[in-house]
């Protein structure tokens, strides 16, 4: 399944950035300079994702499977949401998000460089999927033993009988005919296969205006205590 959603994920960049190339290519002298511009923004845009795509691929080199096992130190949420929200910023300038922890700081125990490319995952994806002006949301919660963090985008939300199969790595988006790199395709697997490795929950769920995906984190790390 994970080589299909992958076979999937790297074809569809790599097909769009073909033919937006060969058109330009093929058409040069009779292009505008805002119609060679749209070309030339869409094979960057293709290279971001394939960017992304490959520290995916990365990051299944590091971990795998519901066994695995990471280094984990205690950090603090607040720095590794603002590294994961920086390097979203360089990809994607004009993005619109709100972000809101609590004032208390909230130590918990992570491969912070792991968790980062979760949280940069998800608001990937909400971006994707997301079809308002509204700002997709994060935020950070917690309770006596977990913490949460809520991605909430204002879409279409995630068809019902996806919900369940979204983060095994060959669902694909309501909106795949118009655009198939909206896809949830092997991002959302990897942020299961991390947060699992953390003793972490990883869910989606449908709200009036989109959807809400969280995941939880121990606030201490379980693998000590046994």
């Amino acid at each position: 399944n994970l080589l299909r959603a992958v076979s999937h994920d790297l074809r569809t960049p790599l097909t769009s950035m073909l033919g937006a190339s060969s058109t330009y290519l093929e058409n040069e002298s009779f292009l505008s300079d805002s119609e060679k511009r749209r070309f030339v923004f869409q094979i960057y845009e293709d290279c971001n994702w394939l960017l992304n795509m490959v520290e995916n691929l990365l990051t299944i080199t590091r971990i795998s499977g519901e066994t695995a096992k990471v280094t984990k130190n205690l950090e603090l949420v607040e720095e590794v949401i603002s590294e994961a929200f920086f390097r979203l910023k360089k990809r994607f300038p004009e993005a619109n998000i709100s972000v809101k922890v609590p004032e208390e700081p909230i130590l918990v125990p992570m491969d912070a460089l792991l968790i980062e490319q979760v949280i940069l995952n998800l608001l990937e994806n909400a971006l994707s999927h997301s079809h308002s002006s509204k700002a997709i949301e994060c935020i950070v919660r917690k309770d006596t033993s977990n913490m949460y963090c809520d991605i909430i985008d204002y879409g279409s939300g995630i068809p019902e009988d996806q919900l369940d199969t979204i983060f095994d790595g060959c669902s694909h988006g309501q909106n795949e005919s118009s655009d198939a790199k909206k896809g949830f395709g092997i991002g959302l697997s990897i942020c299961k296969t991390i947060i699992t490795a953390h003793q972490g929950r990883i869910t989606a769920r449908n709200h009036k205006e989109g959807a809400i995906i969280t995941f939880q984190l121990p606030m201490e790390d379980i693998e000590d205590e046994l």
